[in-house]
């Protein structure tokens, strides 16, 4: 498989380079190979691509290609602004991308997703711009193309452009059935890669990401819903992680296990509980919540007391910055948990109700959510043939919070 590892190509703020560097060496120490520079929120990355990278802003680039582990790649998104035939708007990317390769850089992303969606004829353009840009290259770096289209398994216009025009050896980059999956399969990237003409797709995978409408959530989970083998029929695997570097430590470690062909969940929980943070991103993740408050539902309430108790104390060495407000929810809600668990063990006191009541008001007012989602979106979008969105009907999770589900158990026993 070609690049394996991470693509830091989400909205918000950049991470730091010392985060980057941290990141890398996690991902390295567990086999990953590859890390790429994507951030949107970088002018020089998009808006203003063709302005230069600084002394300043290079010799951290070269830091990075020193003394991290992974192997330096640089996206570069022009798309918004750029002539893709005009002989001076090349020069301009040329230098860009030729500044990277001279401080390190092995791999070189041309982004050219999220922008207005051009058909065939933007198809055909595209292909020009990478066999230009993959010549100039030549054995310097590697090239990987995002495309336009870079969601779906069907044929179009504009994918067959590219399958006809990109070079062989040029990946490229596809999200999936939708923006966000929650299972992509080895049919899904059969079906993509025939769509390119038999090129098997580079995988861009938005998971753990936690950008724009899904800020209010940390996806701690272990990487699931991806089927085993789906590495042996892509070109490639980028993880595109959360804003919040640390964090992102237990999804990628799954990753990477995945990856390697090893469990995945196994790998999430013997990292979980190496850093400490096990109670926590159980939290996060909902699974053990949802368990505990089934096995209430069917008259046990042991297990509930028990993930809840270990919730309310728990701790994120680490973390304590970045994941503040999600870590004061979980000891809220866990709090709150456990008053309901009272009330539904048969302490109807007026304190005890009220104060439950009034806790589970303040929790839904919160602006992070943990132990599931109560009115979360997600981008689970598509493209139709003409480069519209729709919205898939699982993006949208509402009512799926383990905290409220509890509450209302209990109120339902007064």
């Amino acid at each position: 498989m070609g690049p394996a590892g991470v693509i830091e190509g989400f909205y918000g703020p950049p991470w730091s380079w010392d985060a980057r560097i941290e990141v890398a060496d996690w991902c390295a120490d567990r086999g990953m190979t590859d890390y790429v520079y994507a951030p949107k929120d970088d002018p020089k990355h998009r808006e203003r691509w063709r302005e230069p990278y600084d002394d300043a802003e290079l010799s951290s680039f070269e830091r990075f290609a020193s003394d991290g582990r992974l192997r330096l790649g640089f996206a570069i998104s022009p798309g918004l602004s750029m002539d893709y035939d005009d002989p001076t708007d090349r020069v301009v990317l040329a230098a860009k991308v030729d500044q990277m390769v001279g401080v390190g850089a092995r791999l070189v992303v041309l982004a050219l997703d999220d922008i207005p969606f051009g058909g065939a004829p933007q198809g055909a353009a595209h292909s020009r711009l990478t066999t230009w840009l993959r010549d100039h290259l030549a054995d310097r770096a590697g090239l990987v193309l995002i495309p336009t289209e870079y969601v779906g398994t069907r044929r179009s216009p504009h994918l067959d452009e590219l399958a006809r025009g990109v070079p062989d050896d040029v990946p490229i980059g596809w999200t999936g059935r939708a923006v966000v999956n929650d299972r992509i399969t080895v049919a899904d990237a059969g079906a993509r890669g025939e769509s390119l003409g038999g090129r098997p797709p580079l995988l861009w995978d938005n998971y753990p990401v936690n950008d724009a409408v899904m800020g209010d959530r940390l996806f701690l989970g272990p990487l699931r819903g991806r089927e085993p083998g789906l590495t042996a029929v892509c070109s490639g695997y980028l993880a595109n992680p959360m804003e919040q570097a640390r964090a992102s430590f237990l999804p990628l470690a799954s990753i990477a296990a995945f990856l390697r062909g090893d469990d995945p969940a196994l790998a999430w929980h013997d990292a979980a509980a190496d850093l400490g943070w096990l109670a926590f991103a159980c939290a996060c993740d909902t699974d053990a919540a949802r368990e505990a408050v089934d096995a209430v539902a069917a008259g046990d309430l042991s297990p509930a007391r028990r993930v809840f108790s270990e919730a309310a104390a728990c701790a994120a060495p680490g973390l304590e910055d970045e994941a503040a407000p999600w870590l004061t929810q979980v000891h809220r809600d866990a709090r709150l948990a456990l008053q309901a668990l009272d009330v539904l063990d048969g302490d109807r006191s007026i304190n005890v109700v009220l104060g439950m009541a009034a806790r589970w008001q303040a929790s839904r007012r919160a602006t992070v959510t943990v132990f599931g989602p109560r009115c979360s979106i997600r981008p689970m979008l598509r493209q139709a043939d003409d480069g519209t969105w729709q919205v898939e009907p699982e993006a949208v999770l509402h009512d799926a919070n383990a905290i409220d589900d509890l509450v209302r158990l209990a109120l339902a026993t007064l």
